[in-house]
This record gives structure tokens, sequence and C-alpha cells, in this order.
């Protein structure tokens, strides 16, 4: 059911970006907008308009011809994505822990104990995602964190077929624990270290 707070285009890329990161629609995948405009029971303008900004995010492709396709990443570009998450991630996780203060902390370890709880049978990815979100947004670069975000939310579906995710995430929190102790310490080169080691692992994994 669509929500009523935001506008119909909103909640239907709302709705559809969820699919596509949880991989219930897949890579590659048509989105018909007839289809689309009877599934959420509305005209086909708000589907429209929904397909062009999940465009914009990079989420979907508008070919000729063809329509709205769900992007499908080369092994090349989720090289390329990860490459630029090491500058930005890495970079504004320095930032943070240089701006921080005591009273930031308790946030990150609200975050930090949501992915406890979701990587028991949760949505681990929102939860990852939300942790890192929570960090880097007291580097006070904002679009850089929004740009950040795009890139993590182009890899979510690919993540989602990734069959032994659950096995990593006991790995995962470790690290997670680890970059907490750092930023408690206010220890950024040891932090953004431990954050290079993470996204490569990650990175690896997912184009192996």
């Amino acid at each position: 059911m669509l929500r009523k707070s935001v506008s119909l285009a909103d909640a239907i890329v709302e709705t559809l970006k969820a699919d596509i990161q949880a991989g219930t629609i897949l890579p590659g995948a048509h989105l018909h907008q007839e289809d689309l405009a009877k599934r959420f029971a509305v005209s086909r303008v708000p589907v429209r308009d929904a397909l062009f900004k999940l465009s914009s995010e990079g989420l979907v492709s508008i070919e000729a011809n063809r329509g709205a396709v769900v992007t499908k990443l080369t092994t090349d570009q989720i090289t390329e994505i990860y490459d630029l998450r090491l500058i930005l991630e890495c970079d504004a996780l320095d930032r943070a822990i240089k701006a921080i203060k005591n009273e930031d902390l308790p946030a990150i370890r609200r975050a930090l104990r949501l992915c406890r709880l979701e990587a028991d049978g949760g949505d681990w990815r929102a939860a990852d995602n939300e942790f890192h979100r929570t960090i880097y947004r007291l580097s006070g670069r904002l679009k850089q964190v929004e740009i950040i975000e795009s890139l993590r939310a182009s890899v979510q579906a690919y993540w989602a077929q990734y069959s032994t995710l659950a096995t990593n995430e006991p790995h995962w929190l470790e690290q997670h624990d680890a970059l907490y102790r750092c930023i408690e310490q206010r220890d950024a080169r040891r932090a953004v270290k431990l954050l290079r080691t993470h996204l490569i692992e990650a990175s690896i994994k997912l184009t192996s």
C-alpha cells in the first residue's frame, strides 16, 4: 500500500527501490509502465515520474525501444564503484573522527546495536547502511554523504543475490566493533585502514 504522506511517484520509487535492493526485482529486469500502473493502482504518469527518478539515481536505465530496465552492472563497473567508495568513504570517516564529539557517540552505538540485531535474520543491508551513514554525516559533508549513499545503493541488488552473505556477517560485525573502538579513541588513521580493508574485502567477494 502506498504511503499517503508522500507523493504517488515518491511512494512508487520507495517501493521499487526496496524491491531492487532486496533482489525481488533482478538486475536486467524490464519495468513496464502498464504493469506497474496496475500494481500500484495509479495512472502511468506517477509511474513514469518514478522511473525517471530511479534513473537519476542510477538504479534504472531508460533505453530506447526497451523502456525502463533495472541497471545491470559489469564486474568493471562494480570495481569502479568500490574504487570511488574507497576515496569518498575513507575521506568522510577521517573528517568525521576529527569533528566528532562525545555526545555523538550514543547514536553510533545505537546503529552498531541495530546491526547486531538485524544480522540475526533481519535486514542486515539497511542496518549496515545506517551505521555508516550515522558516522559519515558527522563529517559535515552532506553532499559527499549523498553521493556515497547513491554508490552504496547501486550495488545493493547484487548483494541480495550473494548467497553466502549471512556467513560473512559475524566477520563484518567484528569489523564494525573495531571501527567503533577506533572512533571512540579518535584514532582516525587506524579507522581509515580498517574501513579500507572492509570495503576491499566486500568488493572482492562481490566481484568473485
